[in-house]
């Protein structure tokens, strides 16, 4: 095993530089006809996600936007109470605040970090206006128990699938089971464009109504029908995202196919266990440890870059500083470490990976 080598947590560098000629094709292309906002490179790639889901897709600015857009379109508004995961990134809950609803939190479960069912049972009540699922690490939540619960309370399910873009749920493509869909296109994502992006995915009549909400609430240049927002997909990005959806598969592939030799290898058994009912596409590749801060130090000398997500639950936040106890979130949160898991990971990098890991693991 060479001792001079580095693995780093992420290296998007390398992508581009497989894909630098169709980067730079997209960019020409756009450069040459000025296609900066709107027109038909945004055309090209909503028509493209919405076969790819299997319903209508809008490209929007970024995913923290796509979930405003969505909250919005199934009439949260002030004073509505909104069930949240406190393991997820602010933004699944900031939205929500931002237009005047209360996130009522809930536990994640110990086997995948999604939302906790039992716990989501508890929680439900006649005030509560929607259930958000967030899918963590590629894992989807387990939907038909999530929609079972909804229906009881006769509320929508709103898919916050930022981490899982070309996952599976009970052999349904993300974005085409639930009432509505957000992802985000940020370079750390599965699908990603070289800056900032996110879709909102769902039926025609509610897409249709995002994508005036994300442009001013316009039907034409100069006519409002509503007041909204200025969170449209530029056409670079789309471009881009046009190019890289063709090999999307083939990237969760590799992700998928780095997963199992870790799961088979390491010296451990806290990876998340993921169900037969989902095809995870690890946006992250996460085991628990003890005295996590350490070990994280420690494999970064040894030259694996690591990553956590998240150090702390919602609820521990400051912006919300919510006096409860969410125990799993809370034990999570404190041991979760995520290896480097991502395509063009070369077999020396990922044996040099475990190597490392199960020699800090077992010392």
């Amino acid at each position: 095993m060479e001792s001079n080598m580095r693995v780093e947590y992420a290296n998007l560098r390398r992508t581009v530089k497989t894909y630098r000629q169709e980067i730079s094709d997209a960019l020409t292309e756009c450069l040459d006809n000025s296609y900066y906002i709107k027109g038909p490179k945004l055309q090209e790639f909503e028509e493209m996600l919405s076969v790819y889901c299997g319903r209508s897709a809008v490209g929007v600015s970024n995913g923290t936007s796509a979930l405003l857009l969505a909250y919005e379109q199934m009439g949260i508004g002030p004073g509505d109470q909104v069930i949240v995961p406190s393991f997820t990134f602010i933004s699944t809950a900031e939205m929500l605040s931002k237009l005047g609803a209360t996130p009522v939190w809930v536990d994640c479960n110990m086997t995948d970090y999604t939302i906790d069912i039992h716990d989501l049972e508890n929680k439900m009540n006649k005030n509560i206006k929607a259930i958000v699922g967030v899918d963590i690490f590629g894992h989807t939540c387990d939907y038909d128990a999530v929609k079972k619960i909804a229906k009881e309370y006769k509320v929508p399910v709103i898919q916050d699938a930022a981490q899982s873009f070309g996952g599976k749920y009970k052999g349904k493509i993300n974005g085409s089971y639930n009432d509505i869909t957000t992802f985000s296109f940020y370079p750390a994502k599965n699908l990603w464009c070289l800056g900032d992006g996110g879709a909102v995915v769902s039926k025609k009549s509610i897409t249709k109504k995002v994508k005036m909400a994300c442009d001013h609430g316009r039907t034409t240049k100069y006519v409002h029908e509503f007041l909204g927002w200025n969170e449209r997909l530029d056409a670079i990005q789309a471009s881009v995202l046009t190019k890289f959806m063709r090999h999307i598969d083939d990237w969760n592939r590799e992700r998928v196919r780095i997963a199992k030799i870790y799961d088979n290898s390491l010296a451990t058994d806290t990876q998340v266990q993921t169900s037969v009912d989902c095809y995870n596409v690890y946006n992250q590749y996460t085991i628990r440890v003890k005295n996590r801060d350490k070990i994280f130090s420690k494999l970064d000398d040894l030259g694996v870059g690591c990553g956590i997500m998240w150090p702390y639950g919602l609820h521990q936040q400051k912006a919300y500083d919510s006096k409860i106890s969410l125990p799993n979130t809370e034990k999570v949160a404190k041991e979760i470490l995520s290896l480097p898991c991502y395509p063009g990971m070369g077999l020396a990098e990922i044996d040099f990976v475990i190597d490392k890991v199960n020699q800090v693991l077992q010392n």
